[in-house]
């Protein structure tokens, strides 16, 4: 239903005025507009910013290396000043333009850096050097996303695998490694109250931590939730992942209630169906061996669908948000 639709029956039903209709038809089509602008000052940004890395990294073998330090300095300074000055002016667009701009180009001078003077430190001292030099445009940035690329380009400096295979190793430090990761994004959003008004890393760290713990969660499903269920007797540790698995769930869906994130609570309601419906598959899959059996598992298949379609549109009309 589109947003004139709703502002019409809700001027229908008397819950707002004709006069509010306009003034939220108004707002939000001036949202829309600002966002699409912004977006098209990052990917316009981003495109120059990467042509610059093509250009510079090409070699340029005619001309000397002094030229293209100083072309590349003299770039960096321009654009980080043209970064700053509009981040006094409040151009939001332009800001974020220059601000992508200028940290594509402080990683296009490091590689530039690096070829002449015949520097080898390899991906993780170029992605740790990069992250740091070009810090001071993240923090000035508004984009959540630019904000998260470089919180993943930071961490892109350390071993992820040898990381991976430390905190996976077993069924306990999977689970442990899943709580680890919603501490950190507690501790993310807890932070992002206090320094929102002034840098979204914050914000971002908190973003990839819970991707990071809600990874976890599906590691722990696929190795140990739904492969016992194949198995005619689930082991303990199918049992402990598929009791962690749904308790995890049952507090996010309790917490998106307290909060009031009826997005959240949407998403993890229908993560937690789509499980159970896998188990289900998983704990049926005999049946997929005849005819009759396939006719079966379809049946049961669409009662499944129905009771939970069921059971999470009542949890959506009680009166729990606001």
């Amino acid at each position: 239903m589109s947003l004139t639709t709703k502002t019409n029956k809700w001027v229908e039903n008397k819950l707002i005025s004709a006069d509010q209709a306009k003034a939220i038809l108004a707002f939000e089509k001036s949202s829309h507009n600002n966002l699409f602008w912004r977006v098209a000052f990052v990917i316009a940004g981003m495109l120059i910013g990467l042509g610059l890395i093509l250009i510079i990294s090409s070699g340029w073998e005619k001309i000397p290396d002094l030229v293209k330090l100083l072309g590349a300095f003299s770039l960096l300074g321009g654009f980080g000043y043209t970064t700053f000055w509009h981040q006094q002016k409040r151009n939001k667009g332009w800001k974020e333009f220059f601000a992508i701009l200028s940290f594509l180009m402080t990683g296009a001078t490091i590689g530039l850096i690096a070829q002449i003077f015949n520097l080898d430190g390899g991906w993780s001292n170029f992605a740790l050097t990069w992250t740091l030099l070009g810090l001071p445009f993240v923090l000035c940035s508004r984009m959540l996303t630019f904000n998260i690329v470089w919180l993943l380009l930071f961490f892109s400096y350390f071993d992820i695998d040898e990381i991976c295979k430390t905190l996976f190793d077993n069924l306990q430090t999977t689970v442990l490694t899943s709580l680890l990761f919603f501490m950190l994004s507690y501790a993310g959003n807890k932070l992002d109250q206090t320094v929102h008004a002034y840098t979204l890393l914050a914000k971002a760290f908190e973003k990839v931590a819970i991707w990071a713990c809600y990874a976890a969660i599906f590691y722990l499903a696929g190795r140990w939730g739904l492969t016992g269920k194949w198995h005619s007797t689930p082991t303990a540790d199918v049992w402990f992942a598929n009791t962690f698995i749904f308790a995890f769930a049952a507090f996010r869906l309790f917490m998106a209630i307290r909060m009031q994130n009826i997005v959240s609570f949407k998403r993890n309601a229908l993560l937690t169906e789509i499980y159970i419906f896998l188990l289900f598959l998983c704990g049926v899959h005999n049946l997929f061996a005849s005819g009759l059996g396939f006719i079966l598992g379809g049946l049961l298949i669409l009662v499944l669908i129905y009771i939970l379609r069921r059971t999470t549109q009542y949890i959506k009309t009680m009166e729990i948000f606001k």
